[in-house]
C-alpha cells in the first residue's frame, strides 16, 4: 500500500453502465446530444489513441459541504461524509454551547458553471437551476432553501440581459427536444437582439458551423448558483443537518499514459497494488482503454465553526466490486466489497479529496 492512499486488487470485468459525455457545439452546455463512451472507444481504433484521449472528456464541478457564518459558540461534534460516483451525502452534528439560540445564514454554493468552451459538463436531463439535485434536512425535517442564481461576464452581472431574451442561465431546457429548440431560437434571434447580446459579450455569431454556413450562437458567461437558508441552533443543544446532491464528476478515457503519468499517480496516490491491477485491466481492455471518473470534493472551504471536527468519518463507495478506486486518504480501510471507510477524531482537513474510479468501457 502507498503511505497516503488505498488501492484495490480486483481485475476489472467487462460490463457496466453506459457513461454519457455531453456533446456540445463548441463547448456550449445546451448542445445536449449525448455521445456514448463505447462509441468513442470504437472510434479510437481508427485514430491515434492519445489524440482521442486528449480531447474527449467532460469537466467536473468541484462541490463540497455547507458554509455558515462564523460563531465561536457553535462547534461540530461530528461529520459523516459519503462519496460515490452518483451521490454525495453529508451528515453534520452541530452543538451550540451558548445559553441562547443562535440563528445564522447557512449556504451551499455550487461551483461556478462556465457556459462556454470550457463548460463540457455532463448535465443531461438535470434541472435547469438545481443542477445537482441538492436536498437538505434539519433534525430529519426537510428544509426548503432559497436560491440565488445569476450570470456574469468579466465579473459584470448580465442576468437581466439574458432573461430579457428568455435565455436560461444554465442553458439547460427541460423537456424532450427543448434543448434543440433553444439552440435554434438563439441561432435565429433578430439583429437587434444579437447586437445587445454581443455588446455585453455573452453571445456571438462569429463562426459558421451550421448548415449552409449559417452562423451559430456561441455562449460566453459564468453562472453562479447558491442555495441558502437561516438555521437556528438551539441553546445548549445539538442538531443534525444532512444534505445530499448528485455530483458532476469528470469522465474521461483512462489509458496507459494516465497510469504512467507522475502527476496523475501523485494526485490520486496510486500505489503498486493499484498500478499492477490497472495495468492488467488495460491489457485486457479493447483498444487498451478503460472508463475513468474523477470525483473531487472540496474539504478545505468549510471549517467555519469552533475548533476541529470532533469525530470525522469518510465513506467511499465504488460503483461495483469489479471497479478500481484510488485516493489520498491515510488510514482508509476496506469495510465491504465496494465500501471503504476512514474514522478520525479532532479532524482538521489538510487538503481536498480527489478520487479516481476506473471501470471497463461500457458494452453497447
Amino acid at each position: 500500500m502507498g503511505r497516503d492512499r488505498h488501492g484495490f486488487e480486483q481485475v476489472l470485468a467487462r460490463g457496466g453502465e453506459a457513461l454519457g459525455l455531453a456533446c456540445h457545439r463548441r463547448g456550449l452546455v445546451a448542445r445536449g446530444r449525448i455521445m456514448m463512451l463505447g462509441a468513442l472507444a470504437a472510434f479510437a481504433g481508427l485514430v491515434q489513441v492519445s489524440a482521442v484521449l486528449a480531447n474527449d472528456s467532460t469537466a467536473s464541478l468541484d462541490a463540497g459541504g455547507l458554509t455558515l457564518t462564523f460563531n465561536p459558540d457553535i462547534s461540530m461534534e461530528s461529520e459523516d461524509l459519503y462519496l460515490s460516483r452518483d451521490e454525495v451525502r453529508v451528515t453534520y452534528h452541530f452543538h451550540n454551547k451558548a445559553d441562547h439560540d443562535i440563528a445564522t445564514l447557512v449556504a451551499f454554493p455550487l461551483p461556478v458553471i462556465n457556459i462556454g468552451e470550457e463548460g463540457n459538463y455532463d448535465l443531461e436531463g438535470r434541472d435547469p437551476v438545481n443542477v445537482m439535485d441538492f436536498k437538505v434536512t434539519a433534525d430529519g425535517k426537510p428544509v426548503e432553501p432559497s436560491v440565488e442564481i445569476k450570470a456574469t461576464r468579466f465579473g459584470v452581472d448580465v442576468t437581466d440581459v439574458l432573461k430579457r431574451y428568455d435565455i436560461p442561465l444554465t442553458m439547460l431546457a427541460p423537456g424532450e427536444g427543448a434543448g434543440s429548440a433553444l439552440n435554434t431560437r438563439l441561432d435565429d434571434l433578430s439583429q437587434d437582439a444579437r447586437q445587445e447580446l454581443e455588446r455585453y459579450g455573452v453571445i456571438d455569431w462569429n463562426t459558421t458551423f451550421g448548415a449552409a454556413e449559417k452562423p451559430l450562437a456561441n455562449t460566453h458567461w459564468d453562472t453562479h448558483i447558491t442555495f441558502y437558508w437561516f438555521q437556528t441552533f438551539p441553546a445548549g443543544s445539538t442538531i443534525e443537518v444532512t444534505h445530499r446532491y448528485k455530483p458532476v464528476p469528470r469522465r474521461f478515457f483512462f489509458a496507459k499514459d494516465d497510469l504512467s503519468s507522475p502527476e496523475t499517480r501523485k494526485l490520486f496516490c496510486m500505489d503498486q497494488d493499484f498500478i499492477g491491477v490497472a495495468q492488467a485491466a488495460l491489457k485486457q481492455a479493447p483498444q487498451d482503454i478503460l472508463a475513468g471518473t474523477e470525483l473531487k470534493y472540496v474539504l478545505t472551504t468549510a471549517g467555519n465553526w469552533l475548533g476541529p471536527i470532533q469525530k470525522f468519518r469518510l465513506t467511499v463507495e465504488k460503483p461495483s466490486d469489479k471497479a478500481l478506486v484510488s485516493l489520498c486518504a491515510k488510514g482508509i480501510k476496506r469495510a465491504g466489497p465496494t465500501t471503504f471507510t476512514l474514522a478520525q477524531d479532532d479532524y482538521v482537513p489538510e487538503g481536498d479529496l480527489n478520487i479516481l474510479f476506473v471501470e471497463p468501457m461500457p458494452n453497447l
